[in-house]
């Protein structure tokens, strides 16, 4: 097969990197296009995954808009050259092939309809399907669903895909549990509209409480001491990370890390209510900051925290699955010519 990978975020270079190379030890011909969007390119540059970049990232509406257009022209070029069979991604444009050249289109989501409206209204109705958890809540085009019993953090963060090495601190001067991770978003995806985060004087209130520990911070579209593909290991022998960030908070519960999650998203995505079920994580809204204070000190001060955090772990991994193993299991089964 020829197969097309649009990849736009960093997230997504370690969703779909363990798919991309079983094709390619399976004989399969493989298109990367990227997005010029923070560490992505480098990522996949330190992967060894070939890409194209189509486009840089833009934050303003209009920018915005001009992005896809110019995504969607180059990826119709790349197809007219290339024909590939089948595209697989998480953005906007793998539909257009689906609608113009009747290319099959896998879109993988991991968030509810109502948080991603755009997605769900500009993509959706182009897509051959749609890849979602279990637990999402959807309304429409339900005969496109594939559900899976995973998360698409399991597709790299599952034990059978990261063997955290605790060598990777001597780089940072690290030493386990005895360091916090701060972590910030950067609030301007098309679906971080009217969203709240940390702000300084909420950072310093954390840095006085966590006094005794080390501070990492890492912000998106930011610096960061840490390189990219350590920060998993980081992670994993972290104290707790403290975050505004979506997605750092779900890699941080399937790695049995305590998390704290800061903003106004808490209730609204279902995969993190679900992994709040498991008490992985504790989430606050912008005004339950005591609240998240006493959880944070709590954290600090359980001497076997670690220990009821990796039971919790354990307890949500029997009931998923290896998200890269689904994904193999599932386009190997769909027998495309």
């Amino acid at each position: 097969m020829k197969i097309l990978f649009d990849i736009g975020h960093p997230a997504h270079v370690h969703l779909f990197k363990n798919l991309i190379y079983f094709f390619q030890k399976n004989g399969d011909k493989i298109i990367v296009v990227s997005r010029d969007k923070d560490i992505t390119t480098t990522l996949l540059d330190h992967y060894k995954i070939k890409h194209i970049i189509i486009s840089k990232q833009s934050i303003q509406p209009i920018g915005m808009i001009k992005e896809l257009i110019i995504r969607n022209i180059k990826i119709i070029k790349i197809y007219q050259k290339e024909k590939f069979d089948i595209a697989i991604g998480t953005s906007f444009s793998i539909g257009i092939l689906s609608l113009l050249f009747n290319v099959r289109s896998y879109l993988f989501s991991e968030d509810d309809d109502k948080v991603i409206p755009l997605m769900v209204y500009l993509s959706y109705p182009f897509a051959t399907k749609i890849i979602n958890p279990n637990c999402l809540k959807f309304k429409y085009f339900k005969n496109k669903r594939i559900l899976h019993n995973s998360y698409q953090k399991l597709a790299y963060l599952h034990p059978n895909n990261f063997k955290p090495q605790i060598n990777v601190l001597k780089k940072y001067n690290l030493k386990p549990y005895k360091y916090i991770i701060i972590r910030l978003s950067a609030l301007k995806a098309h679906h971080d509209l009217h969203a709240k985060g940390i702000d300084q004087k909420l950072i310093k209130k954390i840095n006085k409480t966590c006094s005794n520990y080390q501070i990492i911070s890492s912000q998106e579209n930011g610096t960061s001491k840490i390189k990219p593909w350590d920060m998993h290991h980081v992670l994993n022998y972290a104290k707790m990370i403290i975050s505004d960030s979506q997605s750092m908070t779900v890699e941080a519960a399937v790695l049995g890390v305590p998390s704290i999650r800061y903003g106004n998203f808490k209730g609204k995505i279902s995969v993190l209510n679900e992994i709040e079920k498991y008490k992985l994580s504790s989430s606050f809204l912008p005004n339950q900051k005591n609240k998240m204070f006493k959880k944070i000190e709590e954290i600090i001060n359980q001497k076997n925290i670690q220990k009821i955090y990796q039971t919790r772990k354990k307890n949500l991994l029997k009931n998923k699955t290896d998200f890269t193993k689904w994904m193999i299991n599932y386009f190997s089964s769909l027998n495309i010519k």
